[in-house]
């Protein structure tokens, strides 16, 4: 058991006595600097702006409410702040001009939601600074586990080897709240995990030349995750929250609050992919046969691997809101507060008047949750196959030379949902295949429930809704529900032959020189459970429902239209804004109401499909290296290793809604939006620039990547001698690549353009996300010369008790870090990303600055030495950057717009530094027993090692602003990389040898 500290943002504590009716501490939160919106006016960072007040002023033209002009290139929306003191026609609106600025009064604090009031409650009040919350809950782990092997040897010629492990490792690592608020993230909460493994083992020996020997190994795996709450049912109701699937009946674990993400605030509720359990059932049966003839030792044999895992890992079961503060924000900027005054504000229509003054542009309810998330509850059974056949020939040429010659051939089965439960979205024509358009592949027969709904079938639930039958019409999907590539619906290679040689020359009896060069095959990727096709409708589907400009919306939709368009939110009767009028928009209190579960009945507007590239590619690595090693005495050797490694079709996921050119930022890819007043824009069917409208984001994963590697390798090592053995290493290599990790992403970002030609994958050919230039390592270990046996006091008795048989081990480590990228806090084109600039010193290294009223850590202590392009925008008739759009930004045009490759001007994060050490002691008892005594101490120094500024995977969240250069946070570290163990741990043991 040990303490996990733990440290998030909490509302302040004056934000919780008012009901949070007064938000000025929001500006004492950001760095009191101002933005001017499109009429000029310089607005405070932190201030929250009412959405019910948000107007369009087109280029030009005179704001009615205001009497202010755009004087701006383009049309834009703009919206009041709270205040009496300071009304639309103010032109600085700051704390110093308005004192009662963030202050909701009268009919505007009667507007706040109660049931939000009463989820922002569950936030436990700051103990560290203006609004951190500091935690230390207790983990506990409770480990058993044994082996049991044995050996028979049936004759000289014939012998049996088995062993059989078991482990149970239940454990529990604690949310930062605990409770109904748990905060938790998806590497925390109850667990267990329990595995087996059998080996078994049979060589027979047909000669001293002749050897077969065969194995067989079977592995399985079951583990569980869950949160504090996941057995209470009810807890959704009791703050208004409909329709979550609750325990024992509809969702087994899967009580708890939903996850409520609030721009600036730690998270609170459960963790998405919670409840999770997971098996994995693995078969192993390889032979092996080694046959010596004269200078020749052929060695071939076969593999073969049969890979079960089921995974019941719901995203979004319970639910999560997002509330990133946009709708309180100057519209389409990026945003410098926390989400709360976006929260408690539900959304209204646009007021006739304002202050007395007109209001005839007015954009009625902005506002509500920006995404929300919801899954359905189902468990993807998973299986494929590996086969493997090899053939070797070490040919011992001379007493000098060895060759090594070998090929191998591998086999990797596509993934099989073995109910049949999977679908694959297949978004572009394949050559060579009946694949000739869009295409979502279904297996014709399986257990697991393949309904598709029709708008016929959800008219029977809803007042309006679309059918996915007929949502993959409207997009020109074909429907193709086949067996005809079985149930893993693509096609996997079978030609994957990797010849290998190697040599080994003898220079001298001191100096070895060793090479290689080989090819090799590999497609068990480390990805977790996502992305998989098996996450498609009408099996494990989840629904991703964001804001959307309706047709017409005139302007940059950021931060004005609503989730509402082409949602369950439009018609829904629990939905907030004006579902009769089709204008019902995002609220948490909806819950699940707004939607259908079940797949007959299932409403596909803004489903995301997911989909698996077809004509799968088996990632394949080319390799070679060449060494020296040198015999320095007769225990110590030195070596220097040259390697080069160059990868492709690595697999990495790249989208299916992607734009093929560069647009302005005042246009919208969404359906009839793809165009401005000066062009249009859409190539796609419906005046589209994206080609599947009608459908959300979701997921498309293409084997398009490469790598390639470069590396120096050195090593200088100590066998064993007086009592001394170590093994020193340095390497020095340079990594580039345009994919990352499947699993965990890395800090280096998504691709930009991928679908833009003469851009694509190769526009962003940096540094890769594992990427270390520099590695150092040193172990070893020393027996004490003291005691019974040894050089010195050898003549045993009391001396030889106490300082006899004391040895210490040791194992440091000192890395460099890896490369850090991010994005631009405002987008400048539509659909295409963009990165910022490094233009200066960025200042690494951890330093504490006081934020918020407390020290934090910071990696990055300049973020002036970062900047942005500008905008891109066509009211001039022509493509061209806008530098009044943002702040000093850079005006740059066509790619360049879109800012640097990942990893700007060779920018990393922390590295990582640590020492192990150990010490033992040995008590002979008899000449058969002995009993050892073990003292460890792990990260000795107690040496932090902290992860990359906004880093965010493996269960960490990342800090709120620290991605954003123009946030007080950007630069802050959130976590360290060995959480929850990476504090110094000291370990005592006792060992019986006899």
């Amino acid at each position: 058991m040990q303490g996990t500290p733990e440290n998030g943002n909490v509302p302040t504590a004056l934000e919780r006595s008012s009901n949070y009716a007064n938000l000025s501490d929001e500006l004492a939160l950001s760095d009191g600097t101002t933005r001017n919106d499109v009429l000029g006016r310089a607005i405070q960072k932190g201030t929250i702006l009412d959405p019910a007040t948000t107007r369009y002023v087109a280029a030009g033209a005179t704001d009615p409410v205001s009497g202010l002009v755009n004087n701006t290139s383009s049309g834009g929306y703009v919206r009041d702040p709270f205040s009496t003191a300071c009304g639309p026609h103010s032109t600085t609106i700051t704390l110093a001009a308005c004192p009662d600025l963030n202050q909701l009064t009268g009919a505007n604090a009667a507007r706040i939601d109660q049931n939000a009031v009463k989820i922002l409650n569950l936030f436990p009040a700051p103990n560290s600074g203006l609004h951190v919350f500091g935690n230390s809950p207790a983990l506990y782990e409770h480990k058993n586990s044994f082996d049991v092997r044995g050996d028979y040897n049936i004759s000289d010629k014939d012998q049996i080897f088995a062993r059989y492990s078991f482990s149970d490792d239940p454990i529990f690592i604690p949310g930062i709240f605990g409770g109904i608020a748990d905060g938790g993230s998806f590497d925390q909460g109850l667990q267990t995990a329990q595995s087996y493994q059998f080996v078994a083992s049979y060589t027979h020996v047909f000669n001293p030349n002749t050897i077969n020997q065969a194995r067989f190994g079977y592995a399985h795996l079951h583990t569980t995750r869950f949160g504090p709450e996941a057995t209470t049912s009810g807890i959704p109701s009791q703050y208004g929250i409909a329709g979550i699937p609750q325990p024992p009946t509809d969702g087994p674990e899967n009580g708890g609050l939903p996850a409520f993400n609030i721009n600036n605030l730690a998270q609170l509720g459960s963790n998405s992919f919670l409840p999770s359990d997971e098996y994995s059932k693995t078969w192993q049966v390889t032979d092996d046969f080694t046959k010596v003839f004269g200078k020749h030792s052929f060695k071939m044999g076969i593999e073969y691997q049969d890979v079960n895992f089921s995974t019941l890992q719901p995203a979004w079961s319970h639910g999560q809101f997002q509330y990133n503060e946009s709708f309180t924000e100057i519209p389409n900027q990026s945003t410098t507060a926390s989400g709360i005054g976006q929260m408690i504000l539900p959304t209204q229509a646009a007021p006739a008047t304002i202050n007395g003054n007109p209001n005839p542009n007015g954009f009625s309810y902005t506002g509500g949750s920006d995404q929300t998330y919801a899954s359905n509850i189902n468990t993807t059974y998973d299986q494929r196959v590996y086969f493997a056949t090899y053939f070797q020939d070490d040919w011992k040429m001379t007493t000098k030379l060895t060759l090594n010659l070998g090929v191998r051939w591998d086999y990797f089965g596509p993934i099989n949902e073995t109910n049949g439960g999977q679908g694959n979205f297949v978004p572009y024509p394949v050559p060579g295949t009946p694949i000739g358009a869009p295409t979502f592949l279904i297996p014709a027969s399986g257990k697991d429930n393949r309904t598709l709904s029709t708008t016929a079938d959800c008219l029977t639930v809803f007042t309006s809704c679309t059918g996915f039958q007929n949502l993959l019409s409207q997009d020109g999907i074909t429907l193709l529900e086949t067996n005809r590539w079985g149930k893993g619906l693509l096609q996997t290679q079978k030609t994957n032959i990797a010849p290998r040689v190697g040599l080994a020359y003898q220079v001298n009896p001191k100096l070895v020189v060793r090479g290689g060069l080989g090819v090799f095959y590999n497609s068990f990727e480390n990805q977790g459970y996502g992305p998989n096709i098996g996450e498609n409708y009408p099996f494990v589907f989840n629904i991703t429902p964001s804001t959307q400009a309706p047709p017409g919306f005139s302007g940059p939709s950021g931060g004005v239209a609503p989730t509402s368009y082409n949602t369950g939110y439009s018609h829904c009767p629990s939905a907030g804004g004006n579902p009769a009028t089709g204008q019902g928009t995002a609220n948490f209190e909806s819950g699940f109401s707004c939607f259908s579960l079940d797949p007959k009945t299932f409403n596909a507007q803004s489903l995301g499909l997911q989909g698996l590239q077809f004509n799968y590619g088996t990632p394949r690595t080319y390799s070679a290296n060449l060494s020296v090693q040198y015999s320095i005495t007769h225990t110590i050797s030195a070596q220097a290793a040259y390697v080069f490694t160059q990868g492709s079709n690595l697999q990495g996921g790249v989208g299916y809604q992607n734009v093929t050119q560069i647009l302005p930022n005042n246009v919208s890819t969404t359906k009839s939006g793809c165009k401005s007043t000066t062009h249009d824009y859409g190539v796609f069917p419906d005046d589209s620039c994206v080609p599947f409208p009608d459908f959300g984001g979701g997921s498309y994963q293409a084997t398009y990547g490469e790598s390639t590697y470069h590396g120096l390798q050195t090593k200088l090592e100590d066998q064993l001698s007086n009592g001394l053995t170590f093994l020193l290493t340095y390497t020095w290599s340079k990594a580039m690549s345009d994919a990352g990790d499947l699993l965990n992403g890395g800090s280096t970002g998504s691709l930009r353009a991928y679908n833009v030609p003469g851009l694509g994958p190769r526009f962003d050919w940096a540094p890769a996300n594992f990427d270390l230039r520099n590695v150092f390592h040193f172990s070893g270990g020393y027996q004490l010369p003291v005691g019974k046996g040894q050089k010195y006091l050898n003549s045993g008795g009391i001396t030889d008790a106490i300082l006899g048989g004391w040895a210490i081990n040791w194992i440091t480590t000192l890395q460099g870090g890896q490369p850090l990228n991010f994005g631009c806090p405002t987008g400048t084109t539509q659909g295409t990303g963009c990165n910022v600039i490094k233009t200066g010193d960025a200042q690494l290294g951890i330093k504490s600055k006081v934020i918020d009223g407390g020290p934090r850590p910071f990696w990055i202590n300049n973020a002036k030495a970062f900047n942005q392009p500008c905008k891109l925008s066509d009211a001039s008739g022509v493509i061209a950057p806008d530098p009044t759009s943002i702040a000093g930004c850079l005006p740059l045009n066509g790619a360049a717009a879109l800012g640097s490759k990942p990893g700007p001007g060779g920018l990393v994060g922390p590295g990582f530094h640590r020492f192990d050490f150990s010490v033992f002691k040995q008590f002979p008892i008899t000449e058969r027993f002995k009993m050892e005594f073990r003292s460890e101490f792990f990260n000795l120094f107690n040496h932090p090692n902290f992860n990359a500024p906004n880093f965010g995977g493996n269960g960490v969240v990342a800090i709120g602003g620290s991605g954003n250069i123009t946030d007080p946070h950007f630069g802050e570290v959130g976590s360290t990389r060995d959480n929850p163990y990476d504090p110094r741990q000291i370990q005592f043991a006792l060992k019986l040898y006899y």
